[in-house]
């Protein structure tokens, strides 16, 4: 076929036409995507641009930086920013365009700016703050209210850091001998993990924040490219919402990060987070003294005023109370004589009634006396009308057996012997039958 060519010869024109449009080096801003050093200490890179509307990545390039270069550059640019040539990181680069026919496409780097990374490391740092700051947090944790006495403390800490022990030892060997109770929640200070694992050391305090009066999160010196995992906004939203006053002592002076903007106390070391404590401790212990000066001075004036007061109330006490005995003495005797004028009053009216009483009875007493003395007489006559010898005299008698009134035919039997008794005699016989009509 005529005009045919190789793949080889096409990726070699194309590696001419590259090389002849895109002569001399060119300076490209970029995000790295992945960053691998090889054994043989080249770097090799993958670059990004990505859409700030949705995110996407718009554009894609290999890039390599090689030994001789990489030495140099790289302690250039970390010491230059304290960040690592790292995924993730935003460079400046100075890059000559090449075309190999077996690896296509590919940027080799000369030169990166660390002004342009530092100024993206502000620049997304000041967002962070103004993200905080719009939520309406970034001061939240710094309106937390102290303890008097911050004795429980809460750590978050590498276990293992230097700077942890230098906290322990300065906390609790401090020379006031001031007792301190601490609780070390493990994390990572450095590295990819470091952000998750300081995170969740935080829920697990703030799930048992009864306990504890205040967190410390601490961590030694170290490179200052190991402070990033610091500048991130769901770590600063977890210490800014703690419901404890939160200390945060890193470890560096001069770089600050968007955790000592959030935290209700900063300073330089772990140190100076024990010195902070001890502190505190030693304010409320002068707090007490000053109290206890106070209290004293109030109780000895209090107990002078009511000194003086007894000895003024001691002088008035005599007069007084021969006033107070003179007033009872005439309310007495004004009590006594009403009392006598009453009596008095009381036996006169008693006298009259006992009189009128009298006559009373004694009238009464006639009146009921004759009408007894009229119902005795009538029933006197009752009786008499009632008796057996009137009865006698009017014709009637008496007959009786064994000595007892008959009343009935059944009373008695053929053969017995019945008394009748009238008025002048007795007559006894003999009962031949009975007849009982009923």
């Amino acid at each position: 076929m005529e005009n045919e060519i190789t793949l080889y010869q096409l990726n070699m024109m194309i590696s001419a036409a590259v090389t002849e449009a895109f002569p001399g080096r060119f300076k490209v801003s970029a995000e790295i995507s992945e960053q691998r050093e090889h054994s043989s200490g080249h770097c090799y890179l993958e670059l990004i641009q990505k859409d700030p509307a949705n995110g996407q990545t718009v554009a894609r390039a290999r890039a390599n930086i090689w030994a001789n270069t990489y030495r140099t550059l790289r302690p250039y640019f970390e010491k230059a920013t304290g960040r690592k040539l790292q995924a993730g990181v935003k460079v400046l680069v100075t890059a000559s365009v090449s075309f190999h026919p077996n690896y296509h496409y590919s940027l080799t780097i000369w030169d990166i700016d660390p002004t342009y990374t530092i100024g993206d490391m502000a620049r997304r740092r000041a967002e962070i703050i103004k993200r905080l700051t719009d939520d309406g947090i970034i001061d939240d944790n710094k309106k937390t209210v102290w303890d008097l006495l911050p004795r429980r403390v809460a750590v978050i800490s590498s276990p293992s850091a230097a700077g942890y022990g230098d906290f322990m030892n300065q906390l609790h060997g401090n020379a006031r001998g001031y007792r301190f109770y601490t609780a070390l929640f493990a994390a990572a200070m450095q590295g990819d993990a470091s952000e998750a694992s300081i995170i969740g050391a935080m829920e697990r305090i703030f799930n048992a924040h009864e306990m504890f009066d205040c967190v410390v999160i601490i961590r030694g010196g170290g490179a200052t490219s190991e402070l990033n995992c610091f500048d991130s906004y769901p770590l600063a939203q977890s210490v800014a919402q703690c419901p404890l006053p939160v200390i945060v002592g890193i470890g560096h002076d001069r770089d600050e990060t968007v955790l000592d903007y959030v935290a209700n106390t900063r300073v330089k070391t772990p140190t100076a987070a024990a010195e902070k404590l001890i502190e505190k401790m030693q304010e409320a212990e002068e707090r007490c003294s000053v109290l206890k000066e106070e209290v004293i001075a109030t109780v000895t004036g209090r107990m002078q005023g009511e000194k003086e007061r007894v000895a003024l109330l001691k002088e008035r006490i005599p007069n007084a109370v021969m006033r107070r005995i003179n007033r009872e003495e005439s309310r007495t005797m004004q009590i006594k004589n009403r009392i006598i004028y009453g009596i008095q009053q009381n036996i006169s009216h008693s006298r009259l009634a006992l009189a009128t009483f009298r006559a009373t009875v004694k009238s009464g007493a006639g009146r009921v006396i004759e009408r007894e003395k009229n119902r005795v007489e009538l029933i006197r006559n009752m009786i008499e009308l009632s008796s057996p010898d009137n009865i006698l005299k009017r014709g009637y008698s008496i007959t009786t057996v064994n000595g007892l009134p008959i009343r009935s035919a059944g009373q008695v039997n053929a053969g017995d012997e019945i008394e009748t008794i009238l008025i002048d005699g007795k007559i006894t016989s003999e009962v031949k039958k009975t007849i009982n009509e009923k």
